[in-house]
């Protein structure tokens, strides 16, 4: 009976799995695209159907589709057999019961219980102040149900009950974010009381956390407050709706990011999907802004986005705390090497408003978002009287700053001609005034994903040797001699010496033949996969000159290195030799010596 692994690689295909989250291109037989675990830019990371494995050139990071999941999503591997058994509709085996050490999987279950419980309450008689306020914003039923929004009752604390009634202890509702401890004494409350709830989900469409929305416009409360840090809800890696967004923009190739629950509501209402908010992400105080923004675009944030698109529009609010965040978001989506434009809202104080005044005025204009040159220039010549001396400082100075965050110089070298002639002042001085672009854009990123170590030249060409060995092996199989099995790494020298006594027996290679002679050693199966999609990668376009060219120079390479090495130990070992004063054992090295060095001289020449 298939274990519940083997279930699901049955059900999933690599190459999808990864397309989720990567863009593919069809190489050959193999799938390319840019490497999510280092920044490239040209593709060096390789998915083969047939073989169901992934590997990059780049960083050497490779696998199956849990390691992929696993270095992906920065979760261990039964997280991972959890995220891949809901894609492939598998129930696992294995059940987490309340006493399991999977804390975790247990806090998921329960805000998934507390989002089905608000759900109810919503529907109920008390969650009536709650559906006429969605009323009065024009959210749909379907709405109501796509988003899951729910009602928190007032009474102190009836989600506790109701979760602790599920099995849950104080500790998890605690630990989960929605309970707080008494201070009055023993027992908790609930977090969220009579408000409208957003929950939160994760990418995985797993609820992590929710927003709340007091709904009494004289509450001395915060206006929305947000779940707090958890164990599985960090603040800075979660978009409000990229969990039903991430699909619709990776086709759309873009990411509108706005601030409010309801700015994505609104929109997605509107037929707008590829839409995300930082809506109840940032890392701010829940008791100190009463916009449900609470605005704060993280750089993990939209190094999240950059997973889907390679461009992001901005449609933040027309306020002054609105274009701070779109100055903010500029910065950050270009220390992560994303395109940036601005969606100029020229009706409502912000998208949701935008979009239920005049939806085809607001479709038109984030499909008309500026880049940041142009929005910059209409923003300031709109407030700024250049015809004026201070007019025209001011205006050079805001200018100039945006001017030299564009990563582009030729974008740049327009931009400040354009100035020039706009300001009526010489080039020259805007030129010299010209902020240094690495000062000007000084964004702290965390530190890069670990990449696998990076490997010896000596094993590069090992590798290397046995990819042109898979590709063109029937050509260079013969012009082998010399070559011998010392000469590489491992654990590619041992898969060169078997290969090499399959061609001695039978005058060939057959590399799939090999794999299953060698099925009691996994190592040499996957190394074989993973150098045959290296073969793929490098040498698919290599003409037969062009591969006889490569061979001859990592074969002549390789023995040169080994030559070169046996001189070292061997001029080691003569030293040693003299020191402990052993003739005879002198003699026979020098004579070694002498031998390996003339065949290091034969083969530079």
């Amino acid at each position: 009976m298939p274990n519940d692994v083997d279930q699901i690689k049955s059900r999933l295909d690599v190459v999808d799995v990864i397309g989720e989250y990567v863009s593919l291109k069809q190489s050959g037989q193999n799938w390319k695209g840019l490497c999510p675990f280092h920044g490239e830019k040209t593709p060096s990371f390789m998915v083969h159907r047939e073989k169901q494995i992934w590997h990059c050139f780049g960083c050497g990071l490779g696998g199956d589709i849990f390691e992929f999941i696993e270095k992906f999503e920065n979760v261990d591997f039964p997280e991972a057999l959890e995220i891949l058994a809901r894609k492939a509709g598998v129930e696992l085996s294995r059940e987490v019961q309340p006493g399991a050490s999977n804390k975790r999987t247990r806090l998921f279950q329960l805000l998934s219980e507390a989002v089905n419980f608000y759900q109810e309450q919503l529907k109920s008689d008390p969650g009536s102040s709650a559906r006429q306020y969605l009323a009065s914003r024009g959210v749909t039923a379907e709405s109501i149900s796509s988003f899951a929004l729910g009602y928190a009752p007032a009474e102190r604390d009836k989600l506790a009950n109701y979760l602790r009634n599920k099995g849950f202890s104080l500790e998890e509702l605690i630990a989960a974010g929605v309970a707080l401890k008494s201070e009055r004494g023993p027992g908790i409350y609930d977090r969220f009381r009579d408000r409208l709830l957003f929950p939160i989900f994760d990418v995985q469409d797993r609820a992590v956390g929710f927003g709340g929305r007091t709904l009494d416009p004289n509450a001395k409360e915060a206006k929305y407050i947000n779940s707090p840090q958890t164990a599985i809800y960090n603040k800075s890696f979660v978009l409000y709706n990229l969990n039903q967004a991430k699909s619709f923009i990776k086709d759309s190739g873009y990411a509108v990011v706005v601030e409010g629950y309801m700015d994505v509501i609104s929109s997605w209402q509107a037929g707008i999907k590829n839409i995300v908010a930082v809506s109840g992400t940032a890392l701010v105080s829940e008791t100190n802004y009463s916009k449900e923004e609470g605005s704060g675009f993280k750089y993990e944030q939209v190094k999240l986005l950059k997973r889907y698109c390679n461009e992001i529009r901005l449609c933040f609010d027309a306020d002054l705390a609105g274009q701070s965040a779109s100055e903010r978001g500029i910065d950050l989506a270009l220390a992560a090497e994303l395109e940036v434009k601005i969606v100029a809202l020229s009706q409502g104080k912000d998208p949701d408003e935008a979009a239920r005044m005049n939806l085809v005025k607001f479709k038109q204009e984030i499909e008309q978002a500026l880049p940041i040159g142009e929005y910059a220039f209409k923003s300031v010549f709109k407030k700024v009287d250049v015809k004026t001396r201070e007019g025209k400082k001011q205006a050079a100075k805001f200018l100039l700053a945006a001017i030299a965050k564009l990563p582009d110089p030729v974008e740049r070298d327009f931009y400040i001609k354009r100035l020039a002639r706009d300001l009526d002042v010489e080039e020259k001085s805007l030129r010299e005034s010209l902020p240094n672009p690495r000062m000007s854009n000084q964004i702290s990123a965390p530190v890069a994903t670990p990449q696998a170590s990076r490997p010896s030249r000596e094993q590069m060409l090992s590798e290397r040797l046995i990819a042109l060995l898979i590709k063109f092996g029937k050509e260079f199989w013969p012009q082998t001699t010399g070559l011998e099995p010392a000469m590489l790494t491992e654990p590619e020298a041992e898969l060169y010496r078997q290969a090499h006594l399959q061609y001695t027996e039978s005058q060939r290679v057959d590399f799939e033949e090999l794999k299953r002679e060698l099925n009691y050693e996994p190592t040499y199966n996957r190394l074989i996969d993973i150098l045959g999609l290296q073969a793929e990668h490098e040498f698919a376009e290599f003409t037969a000159a062009e591969a006889t060219k490569e061979f001859n120079q990592v074969n002549r390479e390789l023995k040169l290195n080994y030559l070169k090495r046996q001189l070292k130990l061997l001029s080691d070992a003569i030293s040693q030799a003299e020191r402990a004063q052993q003739p005879g054992e002198l003699e026979e090295l020098s004579l070694r010596y002498r031998e390996v060095a003339d065949q290091l001289a034969q083969l530079q020449r």
